[in-house]
């Protein structure tokens, strides 16, 4: 079976449109951990279209930015770069959090409304890569 790239990149794109959404709405509802967790994964989605898109090939198996980052030809400005280090929380702290659950406690509207832009900025700016 041969690999369609622009298929692929599709794939992800659509994907992490559709995570961003989620996202927004989880917001909406007040469920700021997954609204976190799933900018995290629209991130990840979009990176990896833009893996794809750069390398011809399949995007790796993972779940982290920085990996998915390393493997583009371009390297990413610095801002963009602290900021995928930063997301990584989301992703981790969301779906393992510790027994005291320190993490849903740190997501207050004002952090999740003010890091879910952030998300929006750095997806913006690889939506920008197409």
């Amino acid at each position: 079976m041969d690999f369609d790239a622009d298929k692929t990149v599709s794939y992800w794109l659509e994907g992490a449109a559709y995570d961003l959404g989620v996202a927004e709405a989880m917001l909406r509802a007040e469920k700021y951990p997954y609204a976190l967790f799933m900018g995290h994964l629209a991130v990840e989605k979009a990176l990896k279209a833009l893996v794809v898109k750069t390398t011809h090939q399949h995007a790796p198996h993972t779940h982290s930015l920085s990996i998915l980052a390393s493997k583009l030809t371009e390297e990413l400005p610095e801002d963009v770069t602290a900021a995928l280090v930063r997301f990584m929380e989301f992703y981790l702290e969301s779906r393992y959090p510790d027994q005291e659950k320190q993490f849903y406690q740190k997501c207050t509207r004002e952090f999740t409304e003010q890091n879910l832009n952030e998300i929006k900025g750095v997806f913006s700016w690889l939506k920008k890569k197409f």
